[in-house]
């Protein structure tokens, strides 16, 4: 498997259908979420985190000033790695579609985290020898995969 190929005219796509699927069906319930009431999601926390945690009024006057733009952002990056998993975008990644890829699966991650429980290294290392997100831990861990070989493409020496 290798999901990202650099070429001549930039990177390129190269993910089997398969890990297209997979990936298209975490986008979709991704785009689930932040078209949802983010006030009653658990994951809302993890990906909005207060700005003020010992300023309540701080705090909501910021989330009240930045949230529908920052959940306006999450909603094109998604929606750029659907285009490209399902075949509406084609051909090499420009600029903003590497960062699209790059903070999307940033926040597949931190979806999947919060599902998992996970919010430190001990709780992380916790989540290896739990029963109850076995399928779950291993999207967790193919999402790092899939985001550090993205990261290794573009730095990559051309």
């Amino acid at each position: 498997m290798i999901p990202f190929v650099r070429r001549a005219d930039g990177v390129h796509l190269g993910m089997s259908s398969g890990e297209r699927s997979v990936l298209t069906s975490l986008t979709e319930q991704l785009q689930q979420v932040l078209a949802g009431d983010l006030a009653s999601d658990p994951v809302a926390v993890r990906m909005f985190p207060d700005a003020y945690p010992q300023d309540e009024d701080a705090s909501a006057e910021f989330r009240r000033l930045t949230e529908s733009d920052l959940v306006a952002q999450k909603t094109t990056n998604v929606t750029t790695v659907h285009e490209w998993l399902t075949g509406a975008r084609d051909g090499a990644f420009g600029a903003e579609d590497e960062q699209a890829w790059l903070r999307c699966l940033t926040d597949l991650r931190l979806t999947i985290a919060d599902r998992l429980g996970i919010v430190d290294s001990a709780s992380e290392e916790q989540s290896y020898r739990s029963d109850s997100g076995v399928g779950l831990r291993d999207v967790y861990d193919w999402l790092g995969y899939v985001q550090e070989h993205l990261i290794e493409t573009l730095t990559a020496v051309r």
